[in-house]
Order: structure tokens, then C-alpha cells, then sequence
């Protein structure tokens, strides 16, 4: 909870009971919105929804989001009661977070603020409440009503249960052991995300119980006191430890969610005292296992392949498993669940309707056919951009002359372009007719019979990707409902401003805290919360606010509504695409390659450092994301532009938490230091551009690092390296694992590498907001030396375990340290470059990915 001095409001004039409370709304530009009158016992949101004020309120002010951030005076703000730690859990959320936001549904109007001005932030954040499900909890349902192409669809905000202890705050890290890939609502083997941990609270306390309540409380009382007394004694060390988990798994349905998240901080076995030691042990284990259960023989692999898939094994996996095993060496034969799903939509259709599907994206611009007659393989493209048909016409060649004749549409843009539509089936008794059947109005659907006869290549204003992909989702999603209100961009914010949910701040995500607890400061939730896997693992459908973070939603390029096979290098979650290898992975240029001038013989001495000569800082240079404006004036929110502004911010007096790891004493420790020393100290990010073309004063004037274009090798004086998308994925990925330094990546773009890989083990993955990004640093290497030498920053011990927890021993079995595991994620990180996505691994991927296509094109299959 965050402690203030209060002081009471002097001068502020004595109302008669008669007379109405006056306020006065305005925007953060300072432009009044409007003054009006409200009754003393209302709260802000009330009568901002009086007066049609923009307050949105998406949780139906529940405390489940941050939409109704307000900024109030400061001397109103000190007559207010203390935030509740739900509120300010809330309020970590909120953008251009100040010292005096409060929750306008958590403010109630008195006679001292008559007169006073509340201010509207320029922009609001929906995050929370899109990332639990929206039917979670009763909801009015006259509450909004949407009409779409699916039909009416009705929004229920969600009620979310929250905790105040550290360790429930942040994950619930400190008894989960090492094993929280056991727990369906926690991550890949990881913390839960927020969202999830408030799911399983509330989860666990709504399920039915037996005999109705009374009953269930008759079996609650003395169960939970027994399994308290257990953990209690077991602590002691007076009992056996005894398994709790079992307990609780049998027992979840009937206890009460307070205490569970009792049982969950106090658990027994190995704790961790940080988020991300139980997440580097979980993702060593989760690969040598993955290693060591992979098939060796064609039997154990056929069998695997009925069991994973309850399919038969096509015609041609035996000459495909030779292939692997004795001519290529290759490892993961059987992860190839990501390419099973791509295919699956497309075992609906008939062999003669893909056919017929593929000759018509023969005529659409950028798309390139590879076709494939008598055991040879040849390239048609009409625009002449051979490379990404090409190299897959290579990747053919060591097996071409057992495939049949078919036809394969290459993508030629780094983008997915699948994206088909979904609508409600329409059945007679919507129309309040008898019977269940479909109404002959479903056979005219053009997703029956689709056609891209006058398909248009680029949106020329006429959609964009956003709106199709909402049309891709389920009809009962959260991008369905449409709960995004717009804000008018605000004077001053111009074409520069941040577009974040349809609306536009000229300000960032506020890096301060107003969480603190006897003076010691905490970091806001989000910035203690690691991402157990890269965000292609995210339901974009259920969390629509992530699409106003990616260029990949405001593509030029027109998507195809309709089950196309077409085959890309890379697709956001939700696309259809059916994903090969890129071309940049197969012949990358000298910009793409690790070692270029020595792999080509023309320098003997490698630019890359030994890791003690690397710098403890991040660096990333990129160029400004070409041909996603539509719809224009987005860019500021894309993920290139968001890091250059956030690992640049020089905001005189603005102070940023954070949070270092010492393994000695398993202790975790924050302070708070200025942003600007910060950033100076551990990144080195900026835009790269080019002088020639005249854009660099152009980003300059906007705000941006800028820096003229330097080699790849650059990146090697540093021990983290970033990687992000483009407006597909990032072609430089490979470069960078195979280099000695740790790749910290973020992307929602799947590629064909994604199940084989393993996060945590082999690189480390970042949520597309960036906020953990500071505390991942600390974690690694601490306090930067400027800050850890400087007295006037008074360093805080947030928790000290007693007993000191065991850490898991690095690889050679030495004691955990941070440096030491950060330098094991960049060896196993260049080790699966080397070995597990060889050119050899790619031609193992597109075999496979031919054998299954046989059985969709070929008629005799």
C-alpha cells in the first residue's frame, strides 16, 4: 500500500446542504471539458456517466482495470483515504501514472471538493480485463450490446480477487518449487501471469461445492484447519513434510480462495525466492527431457505419431523418417505439432478444392508457385521477386523426386495473409422456425465457395488488418465485442502521439510506483512479472488491446478472408498461414550472418567478445518499420518505436524501480533511481537511418534515439542482445543465437523453429510492453555499478529468506549466480542455433511438411 503525508484542506469554502457540488473535468492538455454538479455519496465514475465525460469504466468499477484513471489536485488528493492495494494493483496499469491518479470509482464526492478539477489522462489501459475472460463474473447484460456479422453479443466484465503479499504479488514464486508447469493456469513451466493468478483464485472459490453451502462449509472448517496444521507442523520440521500438492489438488473444489493463497505462500519443498530461477530450472529440465524421449526407430516414431495426432501415418513417413534419422541427423522428429496444426483447417477441404484454391493465388500479386511435375521442381512469379520461391525450390531438392505433382503459393512478403472469417451459423430456429437445420441462406456464403476474383493486394483505405482479424475471432471473443472507445487525440499529442487502444498520449507507460510498504519501494506488477514463453503463446482474440503494440496489425498488405493455402515464414496468432522456413534463414545476406567476413575467408579473427570482455547492457539497433500505416498515424505504438522511447527517456525527476537478486543470501533488494541514470547504464538502443534518404532529422524532431548504420557485430560487445519483429519477424534471429551473447526476445510472430525451441533455456522472452525488461537486467547482473556504488540511493531489502533456499547448480555444477546463468542461456542458445536448425533441420521440416500436403492435394491419398 502506498503511504502518504496527509494534511487537511485549508480555505475551501462551507457548502450549504442545498446547494449542488461543482466540478470541473478537464483534459491532461488542459482544455475544460466541462463543469458540473454533482451529489455528495456519488463517485467520479457516476457522474463523469451523467454528463456523457469519457470514463469508460470497463470493469463496471470493480476494481478490474485501469479506465478510469483520474488525476486529481494534490491538496484533495491528501484528504483522501489510503488506495487499497487492489487499487493501486490498478493503478500500476495505468498510463502517465502521476502522484495524485486515483480511480475515479474509488473517489466519492464530498462538500470540500466543490470547486475542484479533476484531470483525464490522455489515455487509458484495458489490458487487465482483456486478459481474463470476459463471462467471468455476472455482469448487467443491458450493460453493452455489440452487433457485428455474428450477431448480438453481449459484454460482461470480469471480477478479479487480488493479494497484497510479495510473493502472491509477484507470481506466487516463493512455494511453487520448480514445477509450475504442473499447474494448468500457471505458465510453461514459469510464475503465472497476473491475470492467471487472480483466475485461479477466483476459479478455485466458484466451483460447486457438495451438499449445498452448508454442507460445504461443514466440510471447508475442519478440512482446512487439518491441512493448516500439517503445513504449519512441516515447517516446523516437527512431521514429515507432507504432500501438499496432492492435498490440494483433491481439495480445491471446497476450500476457500483465501485460503488457498495461504497454502500457495507457505507451500513446502524447494521455494524460489525469485520469478525467474523456477523458470531457467523448469526450461533445463523441460529440454533434456524433450531430448531424451525422442523416437529412434520407425515403429517408436509411428506409434508416437497415432498417439499425438489419432491419425494414421501418411504415405511416405517411413522414406521421411530414414531421411531424418540416417541422412540429415536430425533430433526433434517428433515436435512437429505446430506444423500439424497448421494443416488441420485445411484436412476439411476436398484435394480438388485446394487445387482449385491454389491456381487462383497464382494470379494474386506476391505470391510466387513452385510447382512440383515428374519429380521436378520449377518457380513461376509474376513480380519477380524470386528469393523466398526460390529457396524453398532448394530446400525440395534433396527429396523432389518422391513428392507427386502439386502446386505450393510461396508468400513473398515477410507478413501472414490468412485470415479467415468467422460468422455464426444461421439455423432456422433463430428465425423462431422449427426444426435445428441450417436455412438455405448459409449455402450463398461465400465462405463456402470462396473466390479472390478482384482481389486487391494492398488496402488503399478500403479496411485494414485489425478489422479482418477481428473477424477471424470466435464470435464470443473479447475482439468480437468491440469494448474499445475512442478518445480524441489531445492538442499537442499530434502524429507523434502513442495510439494505445484507439486513442492517443504523447506520454509512456509511467515507470514509477506509488506501491510502498515502511518506505521501502516495490515495482509496479508488471515490471516483477516474466513472460514464461514468447507472446504467440497469446489469444490476440481474447486480449485485443496487443494489437495496438504491433505493426503486424496495421499492415498495407490486404489479407485473404477466406482458407487459402498459402505457405509463409512467419504469422501473428489467429493467422492461417502454413509456415516454412524463411528464405533469410536458408541464404542469409552478410546483414543476416554471424561472422560474415571470416565464414567468407576474409578475415582470420572473429568480431565477437569472450563474455567477460561483454558490456552488462542491452543493445539493439533497428530501422523504422516500412508499409504498416494502415490505419495511418499508429507508428509511435509499434514495438520498434515504443523501446527507443522507453530505454531513452530522459524525464528530469522521473524515477524508476528496481529490483536486484543476491544468491548468497537468496534476498531480494529494489531501489529507486532516476529513469535517465538508468537507461544510461544498462541499454544502448536507438533507430538506425540513414542520412542519405533525409529521415534522420525526421525521427529526431519525433523524440527518437538515432544512429547511423553499424554492422551486426556491434551487438557482440554487449551480453544482451535484442531481438524484435519487423513487421513479420525478425530475419536476424539465427545471427544472433549463434553469437556468444544472450538474445532477449520479444515477437508475436510464430515461425517454423517455435516448437522446437525452448525458452528460458535457450534465449529469454519479453512481453511486447518491454516493463520487465530493467528487472531481467538486475536479475542477471545486478544493481548497475553507478547505482550499487552510490550511497544517496538507499537500497531496500524487499525479502530474505529463512532458511536461505538451495538454487538450482549451473550446468558444471557450480554455485547459481546470475552472470553465470545468464552465460549458460547464451551457450545453449548458440548451441541450438548450430545443431538443432541446421539447413539440414529446414530440409528434415519441409520434407515433412510435403508428406502431409500429399494426403490434401492428392486425389489417390
Amino acid at each position: 500500500m502506498a503511504h502518504r503525508w496527509t494534511q487537511q484542506l485549508v480555505d475551501q469554502p462551507v457548502l450549504p446542504l442545498e446547494l449542488p457540488i461543482k466540478l470541473t473535468f478537464k483534459k491532461s492538455s488542459g482544455e475544460i471539458l466541462e463543469t458540473v454538479e454533482a451529489n455528495e455519496g456519488d463517485d467520479i465514475v457516476d457522474v463523469s456517466w451523467e454528463y456523457d465525460l469519457d470514463i469508460e469504466a470497463a470493469c463496471e468499477k470493480s476494481i478490474a482495470c485501469s479506465t478510469c484513471h483520474i488525476i486529481l489536485e494534490p491538496d484533495l488528493y491528501d484528504t483522501l483515504e489510503e488506495p487499497s492495494d487492489d487499487e493501486n494493483d490498478m493503478l500500476d496499469l495505468a498510463f502517465g501514472l502521476t502522484d495524485t491518479s486515483r480511480l475515479g470509482c474509488q473517489v466519492k464526492v464530498t462538500k470540500a471538493m466543490h470547486g475542484t478539477t479533476i484531470t483525464l489522462p490522455s489515455a487509458t489501459r484495458n489490458l487487465r480485463v482483456d486478459a481474463v475472460p470476459l463471462c467471468a463474473a455476472a455482469a448487467e447484460p443491458e450493460r453493452l450490446v455489440v452487433v457485428d456479422a455474428a450477431g448480438p453479443l453481449d459484454a460482461e466484465p470480469a471480477g478479479i480477487d487480488d493479494t497484497s503479499a510479495f510473493q502472491a504479488q509477484y507470481g506466487g514464486f516463493g512455494s511453487e518449487a520448480y514445477e509450475h508447469d504442473k499447474d494448468p493456469l500457471m505458465g510453461e513451466g514459469g510464475a503465472a501471469s497476473p491475470a492467471m493468478r487472480r483466475r485461479r483464485s477466483s476459479d478455485s472459490g466458484s466451483k460447486p461445492g457438495v451438499g449445498g453451502e452448508g454442507g460445504r462449509l461443514l466440510v471447508v472448517v475442519p478440512v482446512a484447519l487439518i491441512v493448516l496444521a500439517l503445513v504449519l507442523l512441516s515447517r516446523m520440521s516437527i512431521i514429515p513434510t507432507p504432500n501438499t500438492n496432492l492435498i490440494t489438488d483433491q481439495l480445491t473444489p471446497f476450500l476457500p480462495a483465501g485460503f488457498l493463497t495461504f497454502i500457495g505462500s507457505t507451500g513446502v519443498g524447494p521455494s524460489s525466492p525469485h520469478p525467474i530461477v523456477p523458470l531457467i530450472a523448469s526450461a533445463n529440465d523441460k529440454w533434456a527431457t524433450l531430448l531424451a524421449t525422442q523416437s529412434t526407430t520407425f515403429d517408436r516414431a509411428s506409434k508416437t505419431y497415432r498417439s499425438r495426432y489419432n491419425l494414421p501415418t501418411p504415405p511416405g513417413f517411413d522414406k521421411w523418417f530414414a531421411f531424418a534419422i540416417q541422412g540429415r541427423n536430425h533430433s526433434l522428429v517428433d515436435e512437429y505439432d505446430s506444423l500439424m496444426a497448421d494443416l488441420l483447417p485445411y484436412r476439411s477441404l476436398s484435394p480438388e478444392e485446394i487445387r482449385r484454391r491454389t491456381a487462383e493465388l497464382a494470379q494474386v500479386p506476391g505470391i510466387s508457385i513452385v510447382s512440383i511435375r515428374n519429380g521436378v521442381a520449377q518457380v513461376h512469379s509474376k513480380s519477380g521477386r524470386w528469393a523466398p520461391a526460390l529457396a524453398f525450390q532448394q530446400m525440395l531438392g534433396a527429396f523432389v523426386r518422391d513428392l507427386p505433382d502439386m502446386d505450393i503459393a510461396i508468400n513473398e512478403k515477410p507478413e501472414g495473409r490468412v485470415l479467415p472469417r468467422r460468422q455464426r451459423t444461421v439455423l432456422m430456429e433463430d428465425y423462431g422456425l422449427d426444426g435445428i437445420d441450417e436455412i438455405a441462406l448459409n449455402m450463398t456464403d461465400p465462405m463456402v465457395h470462396p473466390t479472390l476474383g478482384g482481389f486487391k493486394p494492398e488496402w488503399q483505405r478500403e479496411g485494414n488488418v485489425w478489422d479482418a482479424f477481428r473477424r477471424s475471432c470466435p464470435t464470443t471473443s473479447g475482439s468480437r465485442r468491440l469494448l474499445e472507445s475512442v478518445r480524441s487525440a489531445e492538442a499537442g499529442g499530434g502524429s507523434a502521439a502513442l495510439q494505445v487502444q484507439g486513442r492517443a498520449t504523447s506520454k509512456l507507460d509511467a515507470p514509477t510506483t506509488r506501491r510502498r510498504s515502511n518506505g521501502q519501494p516495490y515495482p509496479p506488477t508488471r515490471e516483477l512479472t516474466f513472460n514464461p514463453s514468447l507472446d504467440t503463446e497469446l489469444d490476440i482474440c481474447a486480449n485485443p488491446s496487443m494489437h495496438t503494440m504491433h505493426s503486424a496489425f496495421f499492415s498495407d498488405q490486404r489479407t485473404i478472408e477466406y482458407l487459402y493455402p498459402v505457405f509463409s515464414p512467419s504469422k501473428p496468432p489467429g493467422y492461417a498461414d502454413i509456415l516454412i522456413p524463411s528464405h533469410h534463414y536458408w541464404n542469409p545476406s552478410s546483414e543476416f550472418t554471424y561472422e560474415w567476413e571470416m565464414k567468407r575467408g576474409r578475415t582470420k579473427e572473429p568480431t565477437d567478445l569472450e563474455w567477460s570482455l561483454k558490456k552488462p547492457s542491452f543493445y539493439w539497433r533497428g530501422k523504422v518499420t516500412r508499409g504498416a500505416d494502415t490505419p495511418p498515424g499508429r507508428a509511435p505504438s509499434f514495438q520498434k518505436q515504443r523501446l527507443v522511447k522507453m530505454a531513452n527517456d530522459a524525464t528530469a525527476g522521473e524515477k524508476r524501480v528496481v529490483v536486484a537478486f543476491d544468491p548468497a543470501t537468496a534476498s531480494i533488494v529494489s531501489t529507486s533511481a532516476g529513469v535517465a541514470e538508468i537507461n544510461k547504464a544498462v541499454s544502448d538502443v536507438a533507430m538506425a537511418c540513414d542520412p542519405t534518404l533525409g529521415e534522420c532529422s525526421y525521427l529526431r524532431s519525433l523524440g527518437y534515439r538515432v544512429e547511423p548504420p553499424g554492422p551486426l557485430s556491434d551487438a557482440w560487445k554487449h551480453k544482451y542482445v535484442l531481438d524484435i519483429d519487423e513487421i513479420g519477424f525478425s530475419p536476424r534471429f539465427f545471427a544472433l543465437m549463434e553469437s556468444r551473447s544472450a538474445v532477449v526476445k520479444s515477437s508475436v510472430q510464430k515461425e517454423f523453429w517455435s516448437g522446437w525451441i525452448m525458452p528460458w533455456k535457450h534465449f529469454i522472452p519479453v512481453s511486447s510492453s518491454y516493463g520487465e525488461l530493467y528487472n531481467l537486467q538486475t536479475f542477471f547482473s545486478g544493481f548497475p555499478t553507478a547505482i550499487a556504488t552510490n550511497d544517496t540511493y538507499v537500497k531496500s531489502v524487499l525479502t530474505s529468506p529463512h532458511p536461505v533456499p538451495a538454487l538450482p547448480p549451473q550446468a558444471d555444477g557450480s554455485a547459481f549466480t546470475g552472470d553465470k546463468a545468464l552465460q549458460s542461456i547464451a551457450e545453449s542458445g548458440r548451441d541450438w542455433r548450430q545443431n538443432y536448425v541446421r539447413k539440414a533441420d529446414m530440409e528434415c521440416y519441409v520434407y515433412r511438411l510435403m508428406v502431409e500436403c500429399v494426403g490434401c492435394v492428392d486425389d489417390d491419398t
